[in-house]
């Protein structure tokens, strides 16, 4: 189903193409997550943890825009972590990068990428204008989105949004959003855990203006990002499921390690298996 638009100004630069458009390609893209991707994230991080907030989108709801906050470097592998683990890809997937990194790792082309340079006012608005015109032509593309524009801690307040969010949707005009909150913690483990928290998909007032709609996608990501901080510091991860395990760091080998050593020596002939002493006479960690 094609979606239309009457807005004059859309139409102006209906034909508008970035410096550096996307340039989809299954292969490709498979390709980048099986072997850089896929890889980086299971070597970084001890887990990936995820939360959904209400139902996941449908390719029938669309055209959807995904706008999450950008903590670090690799939220866009958090992204394409989502878009093949759960979506399963069913969407059609872009997602707006700064011109300069764009042209240091083109092959991300192949997988949606697409550039914008908001240095140049008119080339913004091209890359505003190009991908405004591929979520109107059909309803299961998805746009990915930092609207922050760079790498801010994530604890920062007032977190601030750029208008491209608004503006795209202005013009799409029908369009579902679905905020993503990310955050990276050192915990318990010798490497970081991720944690991805997702949804709920809203509407909004698309007849407002720019202005209204940017101070709610600002309002709406704060109180995504702010609540899984509260979630990931008061340790109420019940609700969180692995997305994905990361490969077994040293504190993990070393245990198993020590537990094999232990059952070995219980088996030696002549070695009675004696209960350990009580805590409290047991000598220091120091002493050990």
């Amino acid at each position: 189903m094609t979606i239309t638009n009457t807005d004059p100004s859309a139409t102006l630069l209906n034909d508008a193409v970035p410096a550096i458009p996307a340039s989809r390609n299954a292969m490709g893209k498979e390709l980048i997550y099986r072997t850089l991707v896929l890889p980086a994230c299971r070597s970084m991080f001890d887990r990936v943890w995820l939360h959904i907030e209400g139902p996941v989108p449908h390719p029938a709801e669309g055209p959807v825009i995904v706008y999450m906050n950008h903590p670090g470097w690799w939220d866009g592998y958090m992204a394409f972590l989502l878009d093949k683990i759960v979506l399963n890809e069913r969407f059609q997937s872009y997602i707006m990068m700064e011109e300069r990194q764009l042209r240091v790792y083109r092959f991300f082309t192949w997988c949606g990428a697409f550039s914008v340079d908001r240095r140049r006012p008119g080339e913004a608005e091209r890359s505003i204008a190009y991908i405004s015109r591929l979520l109107r032509e059909r309803r299961d593309r998805m746009l990915w989105i930092l609207p922050q524009g760079r790498i801010v801690p994530n604890d920062r307040r007032p977190l601030k949004v750029y208008p491209g969010v608004a503006r795209i949707a202005k013009q799409v005009e029908d369009v579902l959003f679905w905020p993503v909150a990310l955050r990276y913690e050192f915990r318990g483990e010798q490497r970081p855990e991720a944690f991805i928290r997702v949804g709920p998909p809203h509407t909004s007032d698309l007849s407002a203006p720019e202005e209204t709609m940017t101070a709610d996608v600002q309002a709406r990501l704060t109180a995504a990002v702010d609540a899984l901080r509260d979630e990931v510091n008061e340790e109420r991860l019940d609700n969180y499921r692995t997305l994905l395990r990361g490969k077994r760091d040293i504190s993990r080998v070393w245990a198993d390690v020590v537990a094999v050593w232990r059952q070995t020596m219980q088996r030696l002939p002549g070695r009675s298996r004696q209960p350990d002493p009580p805590a409290d006479n047991r000598a220091p960690d120091s002493q050990r």
